[in-house]
């Protein structure tokens, strides 16, 4: 069993090909998997520009806004605004789908999970109790600084639980929890 700290600070930024923003992978199972290859996937990114989200296929998604206001638009339905105070949105990675941000930049939160392999639930919560990882992994994401599992965390610090582990907070603050199951 295995509790590791995922430092925002140590985030490398990979830019997008059309130029329009910048994605920081938080964490991926298997470790180091190719785009194509993962299981799961959990990053951040930061939305410059209006265009086309990448398709990934046999991929589900979930966003969550965490600065700024999004919309999303799919062909054939109505656009859907997302803004920091949004439910954590979800939609499959291989709809098409583009982000216009709405007054400026834009910082996501992107849970994408292999369809029929794994699952995932995204919460936005208070710490104030212990936190037992159901499934085989929790990921959380600090939303502002905090203590959790003996570990400081600084707005957007993470840690990857294993399942069975325990995270206790030492006081509350706000994050973001994701739940990873098997399918």
């Amino acid at each position: 069993m295995a509790i590791r700290l995922l430092a925002a600070s140590e985030r490398r930024a990979t830019p997008w090909k059309s130029g329009g923003g910048v994605t920081r992978e938080i964490a991926a199972a298997p470790e180091g998997a190719a785009l194509d290859a993962f299981d799961w996937r959990v990053s951040m990114a930061e939305v410059a520009a209006a265009g086309p989200f990448s398709r990934f296929e046999g991929v589900d998604r979930i966003l969550t806004v965490l600065a700024g206001e999004l919309e999303l638009s799919f062909p054939g339905a109505p656009a859907v605004t997302l803004a920091a105070g949004s439910e954590p949105f979800a939609f499959p990675g291989d709809r098409d789908c583009a982000g216009a941000p709405r007054g400026g930049a834009v910082t996501d939160f992107n849970v994408m999970v292999r369809r029929g392999s794994v699952r995932a639930e995204v919460r936005r919560m208070r710490a104030g109790a212990p936190l037992t990882v159901p499934g085989e992994a929790l990921l959380v994401l600090a939303l502002e600084a905090g203590s959790l599992g003996g570990a400081r965390l600084e707005p957007f610090d993470a840690l990857l639980a294993d399942h069975g582990e325990t995270l206790t907070p030492d006081g509350p603050f706000r994050l973001l929890a994701v739940d990873l199951h098997r399918a």
